[in-house]
């Protein structure tokens, strides 16, 4: 983490000064160590929050409705928040575009964005520019226009609810489209390069990419894909027989994917007939979002308003990190700390893992 080895106390009496008048700081035990972890909420009036992402100095957020804060816009928001401050800077100016998915890299920011105007439209028979997958430079100046030549990666009809970048590619989960489409990060083609799931009936739901690999669920079929080809229909079956596979998320060594009362691991170099492993399982209600970092897979769970720590190698049980949550949904996690959106009560929270 950024911060200095110490008492968790003693963080957040710097948090404290570091961010003045902050609300919200509640404590919870530690598992391990029994010392006393922060709880604390970064950014609260929030509307709808949902898709959360991380880079070295800043979180980003998509809000699905506004506040009313950028004026009488009817869409939701792109917002960002630099770390350690509680200034909440928005990235768009007001419009009926409404963010949901996002993701970063070193210099851009990418987003998907729906006409709130049309978003309960149907498609079948007809391409509309009512969905989009759009980017924007980090250093740009705000706000900026949400839609123009220059942002616009791809539009067309399929709400796109999950973003996964490769190393020159962006994936989208086109859950009303049901395909995953791709397109390059670098703007030279702006026509989609669909792969995946291409049944009428199929369900993608999540995608995780490593370089030049991707990796996608079908929660109607049952099955993990997976394609290094980035061309059409070339995807290869990794597993199936699977129970409703949901979001996805990959490190070096395995995958880890959300099912409809917990999580499951499987290696990207599985052995023949290796099954997956549950990490975490029986849950009362469905889990919301993941995220992966170091030794740990987080978990929102936004009915019960819970979140987990879970270890990787499946070593201990898993953890309740925070519960009593307005609605946890989209999560992130960095050497700063777990971030994660409370879509109900329109906040952000911060989690210091040491």
């Amino acid at each position: 983490m950024r911060s200095s080895k110490g008492s968790a106390v003693t963080l957040a009496l710097a948090l404290s000064g570091l961010a003045p008048g902050l609300q919200g700081c509640a404590q919870i035990a530690g598992v391990e160590d029994r010392e006393v972890t922060p709880l604390i909420r970064i950014a609260e009036g929030q509307a709808g929050p949902r898709a959360i992402a991380l880079d070295e100095e800043a979180i980003y957020w998509a809000n699905e409705r506004s506040d009313g804060a950028q004026g009488s816009a009817t869409g939701g928001a792109l917002r960002m928040q630099i770390k350690d401050d509680r200034a909440v800077i928005d990235l768009l100016d007001p419009s009926i575009e409404s963010p949901e998915a996002i993701a970063v890299d070193a210099t851009h920011i990418y987003w998907s964005s729906t006409d709130s105007s049309r978003a309960d439209e149907s498609c079948e028979g007809k391409m509309t520019d009512r969905d989009k997958l759009l980017k924007m430079p980090k250093d740009a100046k705000l706000p900026v226009a949400p839609v123009t030549d220059e942002t616009t990666l791809w539009v067309g009809c399929g709400r796109i609810s999950a973003i996964a970048l490769g190393d020159a590619r962006v994936y989208g989960v086109r859950t009303r489209g049901h395909r995953i489409t791709w397109v390059r990060k670098d703007d030279t083609d702006k026509d989609n390069y669909p792969t995946g799931v291409s049944s009428p009936t199929g369900a993608p739901a999540g995608v995780a990419a490593d370089g030049d690999i991707v990796y996608f669920t079908d929660q109607s079929t049952g099955e993990i894909f997976f394609d290094d080809t980035g061309t059409e229909e070339k995807e290869t079956v990794l597993l199936d027989g699977l129970t409703m596979p949901g979001l996805i998320v990959v490190d070096e060594a395995n995958l880890y994917w959300l099912t409809p009362d917990g999580v499951l691991r499987y290696p990207r170099s599985a052995s023949t007939g290796e099954a997956p492993v549950a990490l975490l399982g029986e849950l009362s209600s469905a889990p919301t979002g993941i995220a992966a970092h170091g030794d740990f897979v987080y978990v929102t769970v936004r009915e019960a308003g819970k979140v987990y720590r879970i270890r990787k190698d499946g070593t201990a049980k898993p953890e309740e990190i925070a519960s009593a949550q307005g609605g946890p949904t989209g999560i992130a996690a960095d050497r700063s700390g777990v971030y994660w959106t409370n879509s109900d009560s329109g906040q952000i929270v911060r989690f210091n893992d040491e």
